[in-house]
């Protein structure tokens, strides 16, 4: 027994020719209409160009020059490099005890 229901509700849509697609910009428009300001704080990571639309391209950083490390980070990154060729190591040292 088909359903019949399913089958009455089918409606065939023509193809949509995009006049139903707002874009953004558009709505910026209408909802600064108020008395909102026309430029509000933006989180980071948005950008606003002059005509208003807003996009999501990163924002980059300021570069700077690395500064050397001092004596106790060195020893640090020694430390840290020490313990990573043991840990390797093991890792190495159990893989053949295991095959």
């Amino acid at each position: 027994m088909p359903n019949n229901s399913i089958e009455s509700r089918a409606v065939a849509r023509p193809p949509s020719d995009g006049s139903e697609l707002i874009p953004a910009e558009v709505s910026r428009n209408f909802s600064n209409s108020g008395n909102q300001s026309p430029d509000p704080v933006l989180k980071d990571g948005y950008t606003r160009d002059d005509e208003g639309i807003i996009n999501n391209y990163a924002i980059e950083p300021d570069e700077y020059q690395a500064d050397y490390p001092a004596p106790y980070q060195q020893r640090r990154y020694l430390f840290q490099g020490a313990i990573a060729v043991v840990f390797i190591g093991c890792i190495i040292w159990v893989a053949f005890i295991v095959s």
